[in-house]
């Protein structure tokens, strides 16, 4: 498959809804992206149906609202679907209400389990977790985190009586400024399932859960929250904002503003046809 190019005009017309991703996308990680402030300011005005799918489970989504309203973009909290924001059903559907959860993040995300019925734990807490919520990459010690958690969830596997895994965000890197980039909690989270596949095998009990982008998860929730399944998804990653919308089904569209860079529709003649985004995104404008 190879992308064709369009440009926001014919995303409009041809679409009910239009998901965007954050960083890389209206965001460099600190500040707005050329264009992104004239683009939310017509969306709103013209009320366009989009929402802003973003992979972060570090904030609320009222924090994540002020902080791109910081940013000059006025995009209100109901506009907007986090990987967070995703937690709450989890807990509900999955039983786990008043678990022990190891929150390894920020405030906002001790919050998210707070508020979904988990019972807080810290790494140097007495008691064992049952659950483990991975929802930022720092900060920490990683060698001497995961070190700790290898030995616990392998302890408690081989007591059957394993811990569940839970990871929000699953962007392995990401954009961190114009020209750098961070490690994200998948990353962490990879080398210990690796880990543990090494010393016990391959046993679905010892892999995260996944909620963010590619998953489905938050994709189901944004098209239910948009009403319509007719649309499309523009990232900046292929294999979370493009891979998740092909596997829904619905359209994607790249931009080459955050993690990709590639802007030729020939470029793509070696990659999947799942990592391939129907278009090519020219401007925010």
């Amino acid at each position: 498959m190879i992308p064709s190019y369009i440009d926001l005009e014919a995303i409009f017309d041809h679409y009910d809804a239009v998901f965007f991703d954050a960083y890389g996308v209206l965001v460099d990680g600190i500040d707005s992206l050329p264009n992104a402030e004239h683009l939310v300011n017509m969306m709103n005005t013209s009320a366009t149906n989009y929402f802003i799918v973003t992979n972060d489970a570090s904030k609320s989504t009222e924090s994540l609202s002020n902080k791109f309203q910081s940013q000059g973009m006025k995009i209100p909290v109901e506009r907007i679907i986090n990987s967070g924001s995703l937690i709450s059903g989890y807990y509900r559907d999955q039983g786990l209400l008043g678990r022990p959860t190891l929150v390894l993040g920020t405030t906002d995300s001790r919050a998210y389990v707070a508020g979904s019925g988990g019972r807080i734990l810290d790494l140097d807490s007495a008691s064992e977790p049952d659950v483990i919520l991975f929802s930022h990459s720092g900060p920490y010690d990683w060698e001497s985190t995961l070190k700790h958690l290898l030995n616990l969830v392998s302890k408690r596997f081989k007591e059957k009586d394993p811990i569940r895994m839970v990871l929000p965000n699953t962007d392995f890197i990401y954009q961190d400024g114009p020209a750098e980039f961070g490690m994200g909690a998948a990353a962490f989270v990879e080398t210990l399932e690796e880990a543990l596949m090494r010393l016990h095998g391959k046993h679905n009990v010892l892999r995260a859960s996944k909620l963010g982008k590619p998953h489905p998860p938050i994709f189901i929730e944004a098209i239910r929250r948009a009403g319509s399944n007719n649309a499309v998804m523009i990232g900046d990653q292929l294999e979370t904002d493009i891979l998740g919308a092909n596997n829904v089904g619905i359209d994607s569209a790249v931009v080459t503003t955050g993690i990709n860079k590639r802007s030729d529709p020939e470029e793509f003649n070696d990659m999947p046809d799942n990592l391939t985004p129907r278009y090519i995104l020219t401007s925010l404008v």
